[in-house]
C-alpha cells in the first residue's frame, strides 16, 4: 500500500489566513463594502477584494521574500495605475468596446515593457492587471477614477498586512527542516 504524505499546515498557510482576516477586518469598522450609496469618490470604491487578494499572493516563507514580493507587486500597481489612469483620459470613448479591445493590447504591452525596462520583471503581471481591471469593469464617468484610485489603495493595505504578519508572526521552519547529512572528506584512506 503506498503511503500518502499528508502536508502539514505550516506557518506560511497560518500567516496567510492571518492576513487574510485582517485586510479585511481593517475594511468592517468603515463599513466600507463597496457602498456607493452611503460613501462617495473613491470610500464608496473602497472593500477589501483586492487586499485580501494581495495579502495572499505576496506572503512567502520569509519575510525577505514576502518584502520582495510585495515590492514588485506595488511596483506593478503604481505602473498599471499610471497606465489605466492615463487611458481614463479618454473619457466616454472607452464605453465603445471595440475602441477598448487594442487599448488594453498596448496596455498590456506597455505595463510588461516598463516593468522591464526599470528591471522589474516580477511587476509584469500587475502592470497588466491593474489597467485592464479599470477598464473591463464597467465603471463610467467620473467614477472610474475613484475605482482606480481604490484598487491602489486596497492593495497597498494588503501588501502591507502581509509583510507586518509575516513580521509579527515567528517562523517555525527550522523545528521541520532535518539536518543537513554528514560532509564526506575527501581523499580519506582507510587502512
Amino acid at each position: 500500500m503506498k503511503q500518502r504524505n499528508i502536508p502539514h499546515i505550516g506557518m506560511r498557510i497560518i500567516k496567510t489566513a492571518v492576513a487574510v482576516m485582517l485586510a479585511y477586518g481593517i475594511f468592517l469598522p468603515f463599513g466600507l463594502m463597496y457602498d456607493t450609496e452611503t460613501y462617495h469618490g473613491v470610500l464608496g470604491q473602497m472593500g477589501p477584494l483586492y487586499a485580501c487578494i494581495a495579502c495572499i499572493v505576496c506572503m512567502q516563507s520569509t519575510l525577505g521574500q514576502t518584502v520582495q514580493s510585495g515590492v514588485s507587486r506595488l511596483i506593478g500597481v503604481a505602473i498599471g495605475g499610471v497606465l489605466g489612469v492615463a487611458t481614463l483620459l479618454l473619457g466616454d470613448r472607452l464605453d465603445n468596446g471595440l475602441l477598448v479591445l487594442p487599448i488594453l493590447g498596448v496596455l498590456c504591452v506597455a505595463g510588461m515593457w516598463i516593468s522591464l525596462l526599470i528591471q522589474r520583471p516580477a511587476a509584469c503581471v500587475m502592470a497588466c492587471i491593474v489597467p485592464c481591471v479599470i477598464l473591463i469593469t464597467g465603471v463610467t464617468g467620473a467614477d472610474r477614477y475613484y475605482y482606480a484610485a481604490a484598487r491602489i489603495i486596497e492593495t497597498v493595505i494588503g501588501v502591507c498586512v502581509a509583510m507586518l504578519v509575516n513580521k509579527l508572526l515567528p517562523d517555525h521552519r527550522e523545528e521541520y527542516e532535518a539536518p543537513p547529512p554528514p560532509q564526506k572528506e575527501e581523499n580519506r584512506r582507510e587502512d
